[in-house]
């Protein structure tokens, strides 16, 4: 029997979505958690702009699910940019995810897997070199980010997996 992916989407009313839709230079961040693991949102940087939503907070990404985030600004000519830090609970690991959607400038992403828990969500931010695809690994585990096609932005959508090593399980 297969297994289908739990996704928690924020709570967003048609008008909400239509406003997103409109935001300059807005970022939909998707997280895919394919471990037994879940994600605990720790720490949060940005430069420009925030969660689109209320909550202020990313929520927690449970294992075996994915969870969408949105992010905008309401000031015209700025982007979104900043840093995540989760932590791989039941492990010594942590997650981190730098993004960027600039006005000026390219998209940028970023992401690494260490047991380095005392970095800033600032760290990933700083990090940012391009947009290309990134891996990163540590002990059994494997963390990709990359962009995609969004759902509701007008420009990309960040993709950023969390998997098991196969070769090490």
């Amino acid at each position: 029997m297969a297994k289908y992916l739990k996704l928690h989407y924020p709570d967003l009313s048609p008008t909400e979505i239509k406003e997103f839709k409109q935001l300059f230079r807005s970022l939909e961040i998707f997280i895919d958690n394919k471990t037994k693991k879940a994600l605990s949102f720790e720490d949060s940087y940005f430069f420009h702009a925030g969660m689109f939503h209320n909550n202020e907070k990313p929520p927690d990404v449970v294992p075996l699910s994915g969870s969408v985030y949105f992010l905008g600004n309401t000031a015209y000519l700025t982007g979104v940019s900043g840093g995540w830090r989760f932590k791989v609970v039941g492990t010594d690991l942590f997650l981190y995810i730098g993004f960027s959607n600039p006005f000026l400038g390219r998209y940028k992403t970023f992401v690494s897997l260490t047991k380095n828990g005392t970095l800033p969500a600032k760290w990933p931010y700083k990090e940012l070199k391009d947009g290309s695809m990134k891996t990163d690994k540590c002990e059994e585990y494997i963390a990709e980010v990359t962009f995609t096609h969004p759902h509701y932005s007008s420009f990309y959508r960040i993709l950023c997996k969390i998997y098991y090593n196969k070769m090490n399980v």
